[in-house]
């Protein structure tokens, strides 16, 4: 059994280290060839989610260093976590995955996902160009691309920050339409339409009713 001495000896290296982990990260700065790098995988992931390329492509780019639980609400799914080693140990990055619905073997992808830890300043009217989306100005119950934000409960603060929401200016031609989100913290000026500081992305595969597809197609 340790003694009092021993353990405030603990206690303090573990402060020490808390410390010096702290500081790594507040100190953290992405490259610009960092940048570059998780910018072309972002186009990678929006063409396998729309079903234009095969999630092997992928695993070109990235590999799979392990898959667990998905990260999609109710359904059986799966999350395949990519090596983030080229950018930080604090980011991750994942495909969640769901069996193929005609019961073949195999997956197909649902829900691309980025957690940037700490955030990446990349412009929001980059990621709109990259992945051809809809920009309509203006809050989202109006139809705009900005997420209404709900009260907190009591007590909590309001998110820094704003969600975006966007429709391909093309959607795919499949049983399914693609959503994607990008997660801005604000600047100084609190204004989320200024932020570059984005610190999650999301394209998501949203599955079609037979009738949501006839609707379209008429």
């Amino acid at each position: 059994m340790q003694t009092e001495a021993e353990k405030k000896v603990q206690r303090e290296a573990y402060k020490v280290e808390a410390q010096r982990a702290q500081e790594a990260y507040d100190n953290f700065r992405y490259t610009d060839a960092q940048r570059e790098q998780t910018i072309e995988f972002i186009a990678a992931a929006m063409r396998v989610i729309r079903g234009e390329a095969e999630f092997d492509s992928l695993k070109r780019l990235l590999p799979i260093v392990r898959t667990g639980m998905g990260r999609i609400p109710g359904i059986d799914n799966t999350s395949h976590a990519f090596d983030v080693r080229f950018l930080n140990v604090w980011t991750g990055i994942s495909v969640s995955t769901i069996p193929k619905r005609d019961g073949g073997h195999g997956f197909e992808p649902a829900l691309f996902r980025i957690d940037f830890r700490p955030e990446m300043n990349i412009p929001r009217e980059r990621l709109e160009k990259l992945l051809q989306l809809e920009v309509v100005h203006g809050w989202s119950p109006d139809g705009g691309n900005l997420q209404f934000e709900m009260a907190p409960l009591h007590g909590l603060p309001y998110f820094n920050g704003g969600s975006f929401l966007y429709s391909p200016l093309k959607q795919p031609q499949g049983d399914f339409d693609v959503e994607v989100r990008f997660t801005y913290l604000n600047g100084p000026d609190k204004d989320p339409w200024t932020a570059t500081r984005l610190s999650d992305i999301q394209i998501t595969r949203d599955y079609l009713t037979p009738e949501q597809i006839k609707k379209r197609n008429d």
